[in-house]
């Protein structure tokens, strides 16, 4: 291909002529004054310099780094969940933890594997990524689409909140301390955790990666520390919290199968981040889809070994939740079986930092989910936009601000938060299992029966895991998700069903049509805003005279008085332009312009297309916007809702 020579202007940096008619924009203007260069002085030591899009796929993650940011939600509720299913049960006393922790922990961990199994076939069957939303909208129809959406939106949010909270929970049980400032160290963590997606999903898959692995290891040795005790007869003494000896003393229900289901409801949120693999094939290196099925397996191998012997060991040992929610199970059983000496400070770290990273899984996921519906109409498109580290940036910002208002309502509680966490995992799961059971049996591949048979199991199973969470939970918060769940999917399909309207409307079926509305002639009136004649007006003019359009200048006033000199002044320039002075008694000065724009257009025709040109003066300090253009950018905000309308600022530059 010949070279295209460059006609670039001198002094002008990051654009380069590629092709003709073809440009290469590889910088971004530099800011503008004092606070403007500080400003992004701070914003590129946060967030980094901005990457192209070709580096997309050099941000991507190994299998590794990405079970630690996919996977790091359903590691990590290995620390709440046992917990979570514990407190349900100490509140009938020991006898019930010894009975049913490890028969419940083993339930849940078969729950794991059908749903391990059931992603497994999704990741198979859409190679490109695919979470309930891509998966129920594909196979059960958009409405089924939607109310997985809104679960998942709902699950992530509360994935980040938890998480973070969680965390919080676990520095307080090393620094007992910090329990009255688990709020504010709550919204502190989550606002690092923002800034570290900003900066791109490698980056905090860098940062995650180290936690996640200590901590696996760490509390595998623990469990294996805790087996070898428990096989020789030589398990340690253990010291309840001094908040649950009342509890142990005095037990507060009566052990019944709604207390068992409400156990076993309670420790099922730990399965919550187990579709977070499926949805996020398209993070993975190439090739993708047998990265992501490594992902998977070693997630629900590791996941499923710590649950199990974190459930058991506590059942035999007897471990009862903090009622203060200071110290953790986990913790607990880490200090019964390895002292409160250093080992038990470096596990205790780990989780903490895990717990509060692991709130990355939320970051990448929902961000994500933001962008697939705003694509499909059902969000505004800035959802949809990659920001200057390729992360969707609108998506991070708000499930930052909307997890931060849950930390603040529940005030930082786990266990206020966990009740509303799986009822839309669960509704999520139930329906893209069934809508993968159905794509099976639409597609008939070679072993679709099994296939089908296997995620129509998922779809039973987790039908029932959330009858169970609803019936057992609603008391307790499930009735919030109840509630909110067809409110969001209300709001998504509104949204939908006018983005629909509007793209039938406005869309050009054929050239002749789009001809046609081009030839179409068009009556253009421009008004100019006058204040007073100076060098911001006359710029305004020229410009407005250089369009070739009907043009006259208008005087806003409640004195007609005064306006004769301005009248005088403007006859001597003679600039072709008439000036109409509009008298407002009651000195609605943007009202006034409003009605006399309504006036034009009702004399020569309603039809007529209006352009405001607004004379403003451009801003070069930080404070220069107190001090000027008050009218013209509060008619900017009025005009911006009128049918037929159209303004454009003239700015003119003072250096001062």
């Amino acid at each position: 291909m010949a070279s295209v020579e460059d006609h670039t202007p001198p002094g002008v940096r990051g654009v380069h002529e590629t092709a003709p008619g073809v440009y290469s924009i590889t910088s971004e203007p530099p800011p503008r004054g004092a606070l403007g260069r500080t400003l992004h002085r701070l914003e590129r030591l946060l967030i980094g310099p901005p990457l192209a899009s070709r580096r997309e796929r050099r941000e991507r993650l190994s299998w590794a780094a990405a079970l630690a940011i996919l996977g790091a939600d359903a590691i990590a509720s290995s620390v709440y969940g046992p917990e979570e299913m514990l407190r349900m049960l100490a509140q009938s006393g020991l006898p019930a933890i010894a009975t049913f922790a490890l028969p419940i922990a083993a339930a849940i961990v078969v729950l794991l594997g059908i749903l391990a199994l059931s992603y497994w076939q999704t990741i198979e069957a859409y190679p490109n990524g695919a979470g309930g939303y891509i998966v129920a909208g594909d196979n059960l129809g958009r409405m089924a689409g939607l109310i997985c959406a809104a679960a998942l939106l709902i699950d992530y949010t509360l994935d980040v909140a938890v998480s973070v909270a969680s965390g919080v929970q676990t520095a307080s049980s090393a620094v007992p301390g910090l329990a009255g400032w688990r709020i504010v160290l709550a919204l502190s963590a989550l606002a690092l955790i923002m800034v570290a997606n900003l900066r791109g999903i490698r980056t905090a898959g860098a940062i995650l990666s180290a936690p996640i692995y200590v901590y696996i290891f760490g509390t595998a040795a623990v469990i294996a520390v805790g087996m070898f005790r428990w096989a020789t007869g030589s398990l340690p003494p253990y010291s309840p919290p001094q908040a649950a000896e009342g509890l142990l003393a005095q037990p507060t229900e009566t052990l019944g199968l709604l207390l068992v289901l409400r156990a076993f409801s309670s420790g099922a949120v730990a399965l919550t981040g187990i579709e977070a693999i499926s949805n996020g094939v398209p993070y993975f290196k190439p090739p993708e889809a047998p990265n992501a099925h490594r992902t998977l397996a070693t997630l629900a191998v590791a996941f499923g070994a710590l649950f199990l012997g974190i459930g058991f060991l506590s059942g035999v040992i007897g471990i009862v939740p903090d009622p203060t929610e200071v110290e953790t199970v986990h913790s607990q059983l880490t200090r019964t079986l390895l002292g409160s000496g250093p080992l038990h400070a470096i596990i205790e770290g780990a989780a903490l930092l895990l717990l509060i990273l692991a709130a990355d899984t939320g970051f990448a996921d929902f961000p994500r989910l933001l962008s697939l519906l705003a694509n499909d109409g059902y969000l505004p498109h800035a959802f949809a936009v990659r920001g200057a580290r390729l992360a969707f940036s609108n998506g991070i910002v708000l499930v930052t601000v909307i997890s931060a208002l849950l930390i603040l309502i529940f005030r930082g509680s786990v266990e206020a938060l966990v009740p509303l966490f799986t009822v839309g995992a669960f509704a999520t799961f139930t329906l893209s299992q069934a809508g993968m059971a159905k794509h099976w049996r639409r597609r008939r591949v070679r072993g679709w029966r099994w296939r089908m048979a296997v995620n129509a199991l998922g779809a039973a199973v987790t039908t029932l895991v959330l009858g169970i969470v609803v019936v057992s939970k609603f008391a307790y918060g499930a009735w919030i998700v109840v509630v909110i769940l067809p409110v969001l999917v209300f709001m998504l399909h509104s949204v939908g069903a006018h983005h629909d309207r509007l793209m039938r409307h406005v869309h050009i079926s054929s050239a002749d049509i789009a001809r046609r509305q081009l030839s179409r002639p068009m009556r253009h009136h421009m008004v100019i805003t006058v204040g007073q004649i100076n060098r911001v007006v006359l710029q305004a003019i020229t410009y407005a005279r250089a369009l070739g359009a009907q043009v006259e200048a208008v005087h806003i006033t409640d004195d007609l008085a005064t306006c004769e000199e301005l009248r005088r002044k403007w006859d001597l320039l003679q600039n072709g332009v008439p000036l109409v002075i509009l008298d407002s008694p009651i000195r609605s000065y943007s009202g006034a312009l409003l009605r006399y724009l309504d006036f034009i257009q009702k004399r020569d025709d309603p039809h007529t297309f209006v352009t405001v040109i607004l004379p403003e003066l451009l801003p070069t300090r930080w404070w220069h916007p107190l001090m000027h253009n008050y009218f013209a950018w509060r008619l900017k905000w009025t005009l911006l809702f009128r049918p037929h309308t159209a303004v454009t600022s003239v700015p003119y530059e003072v250096r001062d």
